[in-house]
């Protein structure tokens, strides 16, 4: 029987699983064949909403902890109150992530979804694909789209 004709099963009918570990995917570059953004302050705005959540869960927990040690219902209703700030934070974020699609294939980069990610999408073993997102926009001011795997540079110019 010729080769051509003889169904060939090897390893590259199957796609490669997911290697294990803290860190999954390719890291985004910054290099020349990075793609550029066309507005850069959906990303900057996502990015400040997402920081100003997170020191303000972290600000009340804190100041709960502290309120239920020193028994002051007054600290316990301000630690409350700043949760319900954080929860209408956690709000505004993902209105601002919505705002922050990928140019090539229109998903959310920073909104977490169900759909199927690429292999070479980037995540932080604590983080969820989003969060890593926001935090690799923030630190190396690149984002790679977890679900085409293009990396875009958020500080290169639109020619």
């Amino acid at each position: 029987m010729p080769i051509k004709n003889k169904i060939r099963t090897h390893k590259m009918q199957h796609p490669a699983p997911r290697r294990g570990g803290l860190i999954q995917g390719q890291s985004p570059h910054r290099r020349r064949n990075a793609h550029s953004v066309i507005r850069k302050w959906p990303y900057v705005r996502a990015s400040l909403v997402w920081l100003m959540a997170m020191v303000l869960v972290l600000l009340a927990l804190g100041i709960f902890g502290y309120g239920v040690w020193l028994k002051l219902p007054k600290v316990i209703y301000l630690a409350i109150a700043l949760l319900v700030f954080w929860l209408f934070m956690r709000l505004m974020f993902l209105f601002a992530a919505k705002a922050t699609r990928c140019p090539l294939c229109r998903a959310n980069h920073m909104s977490n979804t169900q759909s199927n990610k690429h292999k070479n999408a980037y995540k932080i073993f604590p983080f969820s694909y989003a969060s890593t997102a926001v935090l690799t926009a923030i630190f190396k001011r690149c984002i790679r789209c977890m679900h085409c795997g293009v990396t875009f540079d958020l500080n290169k110019k639109q020619r």
